[in-house]
């Protein structure tokens, strides 16, 4: 594992930094994330990315931007912040200024749950994070890398793209408003908000729907709860019986409509 604090930095390759102008261009329209992802997936072989912010007194980390895979990433990554002491120093309280990154493969990180969801099951390589303070906020951009690369980039390298790119979308997601809105939601407070609007539901009931509802597959969910993937159907057919419906949209309409959920968005 690489982890370093870096002020300054060597140049990035000229094709990325040309890549990154035209990047900057789109900044708070429509064509902006996609920019990016190719930005990202080109010169950096990422293929999925989450963009997080954390506060100024080392509040967990809010999601800005999980796109497609990255959504479920997001729930486990940050789910890890309680097994991981390296990344809540990382994501809620850096120890340095100027931009920080880290390089990781699963083998970096000791818990067999967060390798296992992170890496393992997505068929993740290699975890790198980009963060760096702007203005009161921390801004964060976490890659998930799946194929080797015979060049992998060098920190100096990352940590000067970081410099030019964090404080970019930083500015994009003010300009959509957004930048103070959007957080991640967890297991628990999905768990919490589920057993408070289906008070009918089991314990076991609650856990497999709360998963459910933040997109997490069958098999992840067996994984997480250390239940068999069949348990997993059986409990989630249960619920839907109990509550007299056949689909997880149904759940989730049902629970937007509650009023633990509008605590919840509102928290």
């Amino acid at each position: 594992m690489i982890y370093a604090p870096v002020a300054t930095a060597n140049a990035v390759a000229a094709s990325a930094v040309d890549s990154l102008g035209g990047t900057i261009e789109s900044v708070g329209g429509d064509a902006f994330i996609p920019a990016l992802a190719a930005l990202l997936g080109d010169h950096l072989a990422a293929e999925d990315f989450l963009v997080l912010r954390s506060g100024p007194e080392g509040e967990p980390p809010r999601v800005l931007h999980a796109g497609g895979r990255a959504r479920r990433l997001a729930v486990h990554l940050l789910g890890g912040l309680r097994s991981e002491p390296r990344l809540t120093r990382l994501l809620a309280a850096p120890s340095a200024p100027g931009t920080q990154v880290l390089q990781a493969e699963a083998r970096a990180f000791r818990s067999p749950a967060f390798r296992r969801n992170c890496f393992a099951l997505p068929g993740i390589r290699e975890l790198v994070i980009l963060v760096r303070p702007v203005g009161d906020d921390l801004i964060t951009l976490c890659l998930f890398r799946r194929a080797a690369d015979p060049r992998p980039p060098a920190t100096a390298e990352l940590a000067h793209l970081g410099t030019l790119l964090l404080p970019v979308l930083d500015l994009h997601f003010r300009l959509l408003g957004t930048a103070t809105r959007q957080r991640s939601v967890s297991a628990q407070e999905m768990e919490d908000c589920v057993a408070a609007t289906f008070p009918e539901l089991t314990r076991r009931e609650v856990a497999v729907c709360a998963r459910s509802i933040l997109g997490v597959t069958a098999e992840g969910i067996a994984l997480d709860l250390g239940i068999k993937q069949t348990s997993v159907v059986t409990y989630r057919r249960r619920a839907y019986t109990r509550l007299n419906i056949s689909s997880i949209n149904q759940l989730s309409t049902m629970l937007i409509q509650s009023s633990a959920a509008r605590q919840l968005a509102a928290a």
